[in-house]
């Protein structure tokens, strides 16, 4: 079914193209003409908002991570128990990447040509900063900008290593909830051994 062209709109497009990586599980067999279909119109009208595939995945690569945002800080307030809350807010973003394995593969995994577009990548360093924050927030005082940056960085190579395990099924037959599991012991652990020492 055809949509009416005042109707199609950038949101729309990326919305549909989010909706087929995450049907997909990856971004290799979406097309412009798929994305066309989904949207209900011409992959020729695309290029009105996109010039070419790789910047409607770039934008949705922004997209999944202020998704992933959203579903990890959801219902948060880093006021009464802050630790507790950032291990809240892990768990959420487990759950967001377990359960939405294209959304975290085009994030972390997939390549794309060309460069990300400037609002891109000020979501990617916005997002960053805020995880760091988190960080100083759960630590309560015990850390400085610099460490909590580097703890960042260690969660963030020990997140997507456990998680691309799991995706890739290089994991011993482990179900999803005992990936979970394990992924948030050993992140609480190493809070406590980055952190709290």
């Amino acid at each position: 079914m055809k949509t009416d062209k005042s109707q199609i709109t950038k949101e729309i497009i990326l919305e549909k193209t989010l909706q087929l990586v995450d049907e997909n599980e990856e971004i290799k067999n979406v097309t412009l003409r798929d994305i066309a279909k989904k949207v209900g119109c011409s992959h020729t009208n695309l290029y009105n908002y996109f010039g070419s595939l790789s910047e409607i995945l770039w934008e949705a690569l922004g997209q999944v991570l202020i998704k992933m945002i959203n579903y990890s800080r959801d219902n948060l307030t880093f006021k009464d128990d802050p630790e507790k809350d950032y291990y809240v807010l892990l768990s959420n973003f487990i759950d967001f990447s377990l359960d939405h394995i294209g959304l975290y593969k085009l994030l972390r995994m997939e390549s794309i040509d060309g460069e990300p577009p400037s609002e891109v990548m000020n979501i990617v360093a916005s997002a960053r900063k805020e995880f760091d924050k988190n960080i100083l927030e759960a630590a309560r005082g015990k850390l400085l900008e610099e460490r909590a940056s580097f703890v960042s960085d260690v969660f963030f190579a020990y997140l997507h290593g456990e998680i691309s395990l799991w995706i890739n099924k290089r994991r011993l037959m482990v179900s999803k909830e005992d990936t979970k599991a394990k992924i948030l012991s050993n992140l609480k652990q190493l809070f406590q051994e980055l952190v709290i020492r």
